[in-house]
């Protein structure tokens, strides 16, 4: 009876997904990314340094104290790292 008076169509009654409602898909984070880098408020990205996990028992302890400070990342990572995280900055 509806159909034949023009009021549901079958477009109106499919559910209604991104593209159909003229929405951009969603870009998934790097999830392994997501745990090791951190965005600043000026668009870098804070990172630890390695080599502080395990056989650094002949290693200085000014060395050690360096080594547990979190530094930023070069301009190569960054470029990477935006692609991996594509809402953080």
């Amino acid at each position: 009876m509806f159909a034949a008076l023009g009021v549901f169509t079958q477009s109106t009654l499919a559910p209604l997904g991104q593209s159909a409602r003229g929405m951009a898909y969603k870009l998934k984070s790097h999830s392994g990314a997501k745990k090791r880098f951190f965005p600043t408020s000026n668009g870098n990205y804070k990172r630890w340094q390695v080599g502080l996990r395990h056989l650094n028992q002949s290693f200085s302890a000014e060395r050690v104290n360096r080594l547990s400070r979190m530094v930023l990342v070069d301009n190569t990572q960054k470029k990477m790292l935006r692609r991996a995280l594509p809402y953080s900055c």
